[in-house]
């Protein structure tokens, strides 16, 4: 079919949306997108056969587009003609839910061909009913035998914890996922969720109870999938995906200006230095297994004693190397926890031999012990009425044996002194009088990672978000995502039908105060904004960069105006947004205040957001230890990591803070960043030119000017 039968046959689609969808109207923006998502998917070849040649279509699609309703009939059309699946990735569960609540459903009623389609999470998203038995039954007591000093004793106030949960699940009142679930047995996650390394799949004795694989049953079956970048990027490189790989499925990220973050922390490992009870947990739980199972003793890992100690000596050295910073941390009474991070990744002699010792030890345990549970699988497969023997042994493994990974995997970046070192830090924080002390390594950029991992499996693919261009252009976001080295890449910008400069102000506050005085710049940016906020009569948002700067503004804010604040941190996020609701539907004033995560995907139309209020240029956070060595790398090349990195990032921050104030073609809103940098400094002006066109105006000294962005 040629490109302009192509747009023909989804135009019907699309216009016949009218006839058939109360409140429906075409958008010039929407088509647009439509088009360029099925010229793009129409390139692509899923023929196995051949050779992968990757089509991504990169699209910003401004707030008020209609991005999912487009991606969803292009992509769903193309995976028919293919015969494929169309799968759907999100960032949030928030916008996973309104997909599988809302726009499926919406869709599958709307086209004359039905469709199906499911939501698959990650396999640790879902409760292991073996594991919340176990817990629930007192039976995992064992693991409190060598417990930290922090988790004596919770026992029994956690069995109590399990004991409900499993009531609520039997009765229907919980359905077993992670996200749907608070407080203390939110807090007890981690020791009921499903995991690879323990779970016994077909054979587990719950196997046709199992959440996760009825899940994944559900989503064999289905159209269209709808899943998470974490999920993504954990199955694709996975031989046992969860989900269809490249060659049987298209893919479409939504939110996908979060793809390079959540690549970088599946790039990144850590380990617990100062915590080795892990390892002999697994030593006990190994020789129980081997002795139940006659397993060949000589066979087990036989070096997890030397593990314990080769562990203590690189926490020694290190406790030793640092001991006047640790103390100085100590005495500044500060809550967060002490970080060193290594200079160009680079470590000392001494400590090169600690973690090449550790590597070595580490690494030969985690081979026999892939040799033991390999060969549990096979007496299992082998031997149906084995499984019941088998099956505890490996639940009770499990747990220790992500741990030894982990401490493979960490030992592996710590190494790693090639052209771009990963970034590698140590973090001491005090429990209980005790010094604990982690190891951290992350890759200092996401781009390799996902070319690797992502589209050199994928043939077809959409990435959109409302903010994927920095300072005007794709270049920040097409480099990050890797996507600068496939060929088959192509950007477009669709507008939103929005028009800014009638519905939106965005002031640039002449301070006194240099932002760069971060004390003197908080109390006189609290004086403006209170004033500012007597004149909110409904919703407003105050985003600030950090908690400091947050407590600051706060606390110094009139008692007035702070009894209308609803801070983060002081209530669950959904608890503040529903008082926000409350509050504004009963005719009062109030304001939600919040860091980067209220700045992103709240949608606050109408008089819920009427003012977006900044007190500073969002910068993330200069002393983030993967920031820091990736700036130092840059500058060790002769390049400039500011102009590079740190404005592109925070251009982009800018207008995602910027977009909470206009959600739809009524509203009406008031942006106001209190730091003049905006308006005098190079950076600032592109910051400015990257924003929608709002009306932009210059206060200083009580009056508002028209601020030309060209203005120095």
């Amino acid at each position: 079919m040629d490109k302009q039968a192509l747009h023909d046959v989804l135009d019907a689609q699309y216009f016949g949306l009218a006839d058939r969808l109360e409140g429906f109207q075409p958008r010039e923006g929407q088509l647009q997108m439509l088009h360029a998502i099925a010229d793009t998917l129409a390139e692509a070849d899923f023929d196995p056969a051949n050779p992968p040649a990757t089509k991504v279509a990169v699209i910003e699609a401004g707030t008020g587009v209609g991005k999912t309703r487009a991606y969803l009939l292009a992509g769903l059309h193309l995976a028919r003609a293919r015969k494929v699946k169309l799968l759907v990735s999100t960032a949030t569960i928030t916008l996973q839910e309104q997909l599988m609540h809302k726009d499926l459903p919406e869709l599958a009623k709307t086209l004359q061909e039905p469709f199906s389609y499911a939501m698959l999470k990650g396999r640790g998203r879902y409760v292991c009913l073996l594991k919340l038995d176990a817990q629930a039954s007192g039976q995992a007591q064992e693991e409190f035998d060598l417990a930290e000093p922090a988790q004596q004793g919770a026992a029994e106030a956690d069995a109590a914890v399990f004991q409900k949960l499993q009531r609520k699940l039997q009765s229907g009142a919980w359905d077993g996922e992670r996200d749907s679930l608070e407080g203390e047995a939110l807090a007890g996650w981690g020791r009921i969720a499903a995991d690879r390394h323990a779970c016994t799949g077909p054979a587990c004795e719950a196997y046709q109870d199992c959440l996760y694989y009825g899940a994944k049953r559900v989503a064999a079956a289905a159209d269209v999938l709808v899943a998470n970048h974490d999920l993504v990027l954990a199955s694709l490189r996975s031989d046992k995906s969860a989900l269809p790989n490249g060659e049987r499925a298209i893919y479409v990220f939504d939110e996908g200006h979060h793809l390079p973050a959540i690549a970088l922390s599946h790039g990144a490992s850590e380990t617990a230095l100062t915590s080795t009870a892990w390892a002999t947990r697994l030593e006990r739980a190994l020789a129980a297994a081997a002795s139940e199972l006659d397993y060949p003793a000589e066979s087990l890992p036989d070096s997890l004693g030397a593990l314990r100690e080769k562990l203590a000596q690189l926490a020694r050295a290190l406790l030793d190397a640092y001991t006047t910073r640790i103390q100085a941390h100590a005495e500044s009474a500060s809550s967060e926890p002490l970080r060193v991070r290594l200079t160009h990744g680079k470590l000392s002699e001494e400590l090169h031999g600690f973690w090449d010792e550790l590597h070595q030890v580490a690494a030969a345990a985690e081979s026999k012990l892939a040799d033991f549970s390999n060969w549990m699988r096979r007496k299992r497969g082998e031997d149906a009425d084995s499984a019941a023997q088998v099956n505890p042994h490996m639940l009770a493994i499990g747990p220790q044996a992500r741990r030894l990974t982990e401490l493979v995997e960490t030992a592996e970046l710590m190494l790693d002194e090639g052209a771009m070192p990963p970034a590698k830090w140590f973090e001491f924080r005090a429990e209980g009088g005790v010094v604990q002390l982690d190891a951290k390594a992350c890759p200092l950029f996401a781009g390799g990672l996902l070319q690797r991992n992502l589209w050199s499996r994928l043939r077809g693919a959409v990435v959109t978000s409302a903010t994927l261009r920095a300072l005007g252009k794709f270049d920040f976001f097409v480099r990050d995502a890797g996507l600068d080295h496939v060929e088959g890449t192509r950007t477009l910008q669709v507008q939103s039908p929005f028009d800014y400069g009638q519905q939106g102000r965005f002031i640039v506050v002449a301070t006194q105060a240099s932002p760069k005085d971060p004390a003197a710049h908080n109390r006189e940016c609290a004086g403006l904004i209170a004033r500012d906020l007597r004149e909110v009569q409904h919703g407003a948002l105050l985003l600030c960069s950090s908690w400091v700067q947050l407590r600051a503004v706060v606390e110094a804010m009139p008692v007035e105006i702070r009894n209308d604040l609803l801070v983060q941190g002081s209530a669950s996020r959904e608890q503040l947004l529903r008082r926000h609701r409350e509050a504004v539907a009963r005719g009062q004033r109030s304001v939600l205040v919040g860091l980067q995560s209220f700045g992103e995907g709240l949608d606050l139309p109408g008089t819920l957001c009427e003012w977006v209020l900044m007190p500073k240029v969002p910068f993330a956070n200069p002393s983030d230890p993967v920031s820091e060595a990736r700036s130092e790398w840059l500058e060790a090349k002769g390049r400039n990591s500011f102009v590079e990195l740190t404005v592109p990032a925070t251009g982009v921050r800018l207008n995602q803070w910027a977009g909470r104030g206009i959600r739809s073609e009524q509203d009406r809103a008031t942006l106001v960043c209190y730091d003049p940098r905006l308006a005098t400094t190079p950076f600032g002006r592109q910051l400015l030119a990257g924003l929608p066109p709002f009306a932009k105006l210059l206060r200083k000294g009580g009056k508002e000017t028209v601020l030309e962005v060209g203005e120095g």
